[in-house]
């Protein structure tokens, strides 16, 4: 298992286990021995517990080599049951191998054989075995079903990446080429910023980034749709200082967007507006994105992918401590809701 800031986390976790379990074993022979009015000799009760419960740690990366190797689930998880019977009566022999001389070592008055301590306590060592499969199974499902969701939310981000690009290079590049003639400066700074955007979305491959990052990002695309709509369209994006550096998914404000102000400009010769907000909120970041257009039932059209990648990006990031809320009626206002981190 490579060494990794999470390995030994894990590992600190392993240790501070098995030393947890000797000190509640200590604390059980004390309490036997208060019970039955004989005298508590914690010299001899505590090392005596931890040498036998440390003991069986010590083979805890054999454990999860087992673990890893002959998992016990499946279609067919009854055929690894005999290798682990197997492994857990070597597992005893060889943990009372290491046991017997310490033991001996820690009470010189009152020695016991090889065979005293392996029948004296064969079940428990059993039990200790097949005890840790367990936790260790456990916890490798929890690191795989978390592993599983991080995998989709990276799909799901690169799915939004393959879905922006095509979609709002072909708008784009109308832009440009209805500008190039009409008015060169306005089309050679929207060709600037669309290299510019594009560039940021293809460096930029972690599932967080923290706002300001986000907001530079967005920045660029605005400063496009600005261009291309010109006075008909204005913006206006509401952060203050103390959630700039706070962690939000990477791309996720774009998308919402873009759906605002396709809902604001949606075939309208005035003025449309589109106003984001980011505040904090308890243990919360709200992230509002309001229009002033007709609505969704106007154009149900414009309310698929976007909402729907986001949505299910948060869940799969955040599960129920992330949301998406639509609100329909004068304009249509979203509000994602994430955990607050930076």
């Amino acid at each position: 298992m490579p060494v990794t800031p999470r390995t030994r986390r894990l590992w600190l976790f392993a240790a501070l286990i098995w030393v947890t379990l000797g000190l509640m074993s200590a604390a059980q022979n004390a309490t036997w021995r208060a019970y039955s009015g004989r005298p508590i000799a914690w010299g001899s009760i505590i090392p005596n517990s931890l040498g036998d419960w440390l003991t069986c740690g010590m083979f805890t990366p054999a454990f999860y080599w087992m673990v890893r190797r002959f998992p016990i689930r499946g279609e067919r998880w009854w055929s690894s049951l005999p290798l682990h019977l197997g492994a857990s009566i070597v597992f005893v022999l060889l943990k009372v191998s290491v046991w017997t001389p310490l033991f001996n070592l820690l009470n010189p008055a009152a020695t016991r054989t090889f065979s005293q301590i392996l029948f004296g306590g064969f079940y428990a060592d059993m039990l200790a075995y097949w005890g840790a499969v367990g936790v260790i199974h456990a916890i490798e499902y929890y690191r795989e079903s978390r592993d599983s969701q991080l995998e989709a939310a990276r799909l799901a981000l690169d799915n939004l990446r393959a879905q922006l690009q095509p979609h709002f290079l072909f708008n784009t590049l109308q832009s440009i080429s209805t500008l190039i003639h009409r008015d060169p400066p306005a089309a050679d700074r929207m060709l600037t910023d669309l290299s510019a955007l594009l560039r940021l979305s293809l460096r930029n491959g972690s599932q967080e980034v923290p706002l300001r990052e986000e907001l530079a990002f967005l920045e660029r695309y605005l400063e496009i749709m600005r261009v291309r709509f010109g006075d008909r369209l204005v913006i206006a994006v509401d952060a203050g200082q103390e959630v700039l550096e706070a962690l939000v998914p990477s791309l996720v404000l774009q998308p919402i967007v873009e759906n605002a102000i396709q809902h604001g400009m949606a075939d309208r010769p005035d003025v449309g507006h589109v106003n984001i907000r980011v505040a904090r909120a308890d243990k919360s970041l709200r992230i509002t994105v309001a229009d002033d257009g007709p609505g969704l039932s106007a154009n149900p059209a414009t309310n698929g992918i976007g909402l729907a990648n986001t949505r299910e990006r948060l869940m799969r990031l955040y599960g129920a401590a992330g949301g998406v809320d639509v609100r329909d009626g004068g304009g249509v206002t979203v509000t994602l809701t994430i955990p607050l981190r930076s």
